[in-house]
């Protein structure tokens, strides 16, 4: 798909890409310089998948910054 800059540096990304991404106005998206390519990501559905898998977790208070880590290494190693 080809899309145009605009005077203010601005890009529109064509609804097949908006859809499939499930990005809509005010959607996060991660912009990844490889080489000689920008690749785009949503991050929206990355933070809602982490909270949704997180859920299971109980709220602890005085966590430090290693348990926190512990936590979510956890709730990543179970994807």
């Amino acid at each position: 798909m080809i899309t145009r800059l605009t005077k203010g540096q601005q890009i529109t990304l064509p609804s097949a890409v908006r859809r499939k991404l499930h990005i809509e106005p005010g959607s996060r998206v991660e912009i990844e310089l490889r080489e000689d390519e920008a690749v785009i990501r949503s991050v929206t559905s990355d933070i809602k998948d982490f909270f949704r898998r997180a859920k299971h977790i109980k709220a602890r208070q005085h966590l430090s910054a290693a348990q926190m880590d512990e936590l979510v290494d956890e709730v990543n190693a179970e994807q």
